[in-house]
């Protein structure tokens, strides 16, 4: 197994292993421990199935419910319909999509934030459609001692309505699942449990800061956002199909790319829940592990 460093301050590639068969406990150690210092892990042309690419994501924890809380464990996001044809622009499907293209922590909109997200590439357009990833350890860094320490111990609400509502998320959900996304609260800077490294826990989904007005600490929120993702600290990858991406949703923000309209963009995703015993938001079937 190689694994190679990218030029920014997160990301490595991962050459030389196949995640098609079980890893020793060995190599699994060596790629957490490369995934917690990098953050972010990519294993081109890997062409798992869907079973070993659960798998694979239960060696970092425990399965955490979708949105919809129906107990799927596999997110597919695409905007092909059912039949196999492209939707339109002005779709539901396509609209929820175009959230996605702004920076964003998955589920920090839940009590519990995810802990990693496994993205693998079924079909991809010819052009586009990349994904990109922020360093909130090196973004935090890079802050004057002055505002990290007016941030010190500074709460902000995450909000699935705030951000999502404008591209079609209150309408795709019924009454019984929304009651599940009531806002909730994080620290701005956290440490992370496995490295004691502080980063900042911002982007999309983070509506303003107790405490404080909420035009300005709006406004703060998304400056920190904006600033903390530039060079050296971010890192994008051209998909080919076959390709897996591991990336760590406690410090690492990430949003995709605008492709052609008129191409198809295949891709399905599992996510492992918060390390939080009490976390409402594991799956039943791997609550007990």
């Amino acid at each position: 197994m190689q694994i190679c460093p990218s030029d920014a301050t997160l990301g490595a590639e991962v050459t030389g292993i196949d995640l098609r068969n079980p890893l020793s406990d060995a190599d699994f150690a060596e790629i957490e421990n490369a995934w917690h210092d990098r953050g972010v892990l990519i294993f081109p042309g890997q062409n798992l199935t869907d079973e070993q690419h659960l798998a694979f994501t239960r060696r970092f924890g425990r399965l955490e419910l979708s949105i919809r809380r129906n107990g799927s464990n596999l997110g597919r996001l695409s905007n092909v319909d059912k039949d196999g044809n492209v939707v339109p622009r002005s779709s539901l499907q396509a609209r929820f999509l175009l959230g996605n293209t702004y920076w964003h922590s998955d589920s920090s909109y839940k009590s519990v934030g995810a802990k990693a997200s496994l993205l693998a590439a079924h079909k991809v357009p010819s052009e586009g459609g990349e994904t990109e990833w922020a360093d909130m350890r090196a973004a935090y860094d890079a802050l004057d001692q002055s505002m990290k320490d007016w941030l010190e111990g500074k709460i902000a609400v995450h909000s699935y309505e705030y951000s999502h509502k404008p591209f079609g998320g209150m309408e795709i959900l019924g009454p019984e699942e929304l009651k599940h996304l009531v806002p909730v609260e994080h620290a701005v800077v956290k440490t992370h449990p496995a490295t004691g490294r502080r980063n900042l826990f911002v982007g999309r989904h983070a509506s303003h800061i107790l405490g404080e007005d909420l035009a300005t600490s709006r406004a703060l929120l998304e400056r920190l956002t904006e600033e903390g993702a530039q060079s050296p600290r971010t890192y994008k990858h051209q998909w080919r199909a076959g390709d897996l991406v591991i990336w760590d949703n406690r410090c690492v923000l990430h949003r995709g790319h605008r492709w052609p309209d008129d191409q198809a963009r295949v891709m399905v995703r599992t996510t492992v829940a918060g390390d939080d015993p009490d976390n409402e938001w594991v799956m039943q079937e791997d609550a007990a592990a």
